[in-house]
Parts: C-alpha cells; structure tokens; sequence
C-alpha cells in the first residue's frame, strides 16, 4: 500500500517553462537587450539536453551553469557573456513560483493521507526558496534534491537516499513527475511505482514503464 509520495517539482509542481521565460526576459532588461521571439523555444532544446546529460553523469549541474546561456546565445546569434547572464537568470528564477494548474489542489487533496516528498535535480536552495513562495513548502515532509543528495535522477544513488530516508519497503514508494527518462524510468528501475504526468500529451515511446500516465494532476485523485 503506498504512503509516501516523491514529487518531481519542475512542470510538476511548479510551471519551470512559465517560471524561466519570466526569469530570462527579466534578465534580458536587466543587460538592455531585446530577446528574439523564439528564445524560449531555443532554450528548451538546448536546457534539455544538458539536463539529459546531467542524468546520464555526463555533465554537473555548475558546469551547465557555465555552458547553458553561451551555448543558446551562440544559436540565437546574441553578442553577450553567457555565463554571467546565467547568474541574473538564476537569480530571478529563485523567486519564480508560477503553479501548475491544479497543484495546489492535489496537495491539499494528498496531505492527510501521504507523507509527501520533494525529489528534484535543481538547486536546492532554489526549489526550497520557490516552493515557499508558491506556499507549498508546509506540504512536504522531506526534500530530496540532487545537490544534497549527491546524485542526480534517475541514478539509483538518489533513490537509495529517499528510501534510507523513509526507511520503508519499496511497495509504499510512488514517484509523480513529468520526466521519462529522471522520473519514470529511474523510479521504475529501482523497483517503485510511478505516475508519469504527461502535460505535453506526448507519445510515450516503447520501453517506458509507467504505472500510471495521467495528462492532468487532478486524474491523480482517482489513483491514491
């Protein structure tokens, strides 16, 4: 029977694609320059990738804290350190907090009946500071996060944290997160169950082994 929860937060909990295009354009006034109208678009290619090489042990995450704005400012042929606009982009996105629609609801909804936990990649004491500032923090019992963890999603180091945390049987571990490869496939490789949130409506390609596919949070409801 499960009871406790992992929670992913990033387009999970917390809309990461509202949150960085308001980071990135507060940034841009910042530096006085105007940015083209499909930056976003040229960063989520370029972000998922380093992040995919994140999870893969390929890449940390202070190095794609270096890499990430050179590398999309190159494509979108913008004259500018990448790496220091990256500080103001950070800097903003600690304070960004944009919900998913209806994640409020499903925490007050899983609360009494689950001990609720963060499991994240990002910074800690960004999602700690966002979290707050969406006023879900109160809703979570423990924060397992890569950088206090010391291994990312999906490697089973990070799961073997959360579960010495909770000190429970694998069978009372579910997984809620929005990434195949970090969430889906790295909780169900270690034996616990998983609820892919697929927003995207995205094909789910074969060798991706969710329990559960909901394409919105409050279909949850109707599994725990």
């Amino acid at each position: 029977m499960i009871k406790y929860v992992l929670l992913d937060v990033d387009n999970t909990l917390l809309d990461f694609n509202l949150c960085a295009d308001e980071s990135m354009h507060k940034a841009a006034d910042g530096f006085g320059i105007v940015l083209p109208e499909n930056i976003f678009e040229i960063f989520h290619e370029i972000n998922t990738e380093l992040w995919h090489d994140i999870e893969k042990g390929k890449l940390t995450r202070e190095g794609l804290y270096k890499i990430r704005w050179n590398k999309i400012f190159d494509v979108a042929k913008i004259d500018l350190d990448g790496e220091v606009f990256e500080k103001f982009f950070v800097k903003n996105l600690h304070t960004s907090a944009v919900p998913v629609n209806g994640a409020m609801s499903l925490l007050e909804y899983l609360a009494p009946k689950y001990t609720l936990c963060v499991a994240s990649n990002a910074a800690y004491d960004q999602q700690v500071s966002r979290l707050k500032k969406a006023d879900m923090y109160k809703y979570m019992k423990h924060l397992f996060i890569s950088e206090d963890v010391g291994a990312p999603k999906p490697s089973a180091k990070f799961f073997d944290a959360c579960i010495a945390a909770l000190n429970c049987p694998l069978d009372e571990v579910i997984m809620i997160g929005d990434s195949l490869s970090a969430d889906i496939n790295g909780a169900h490789d270690y034996g616990l169950a998983t609820c892919f949130y697929n927003h995207a409506h995205t094909d789910i390609p074969d060798g991706i082994c969710a329990d559960y596919v909901v394409n919105s949070l409050d279909e949850i409801k109707s599994i725990l």
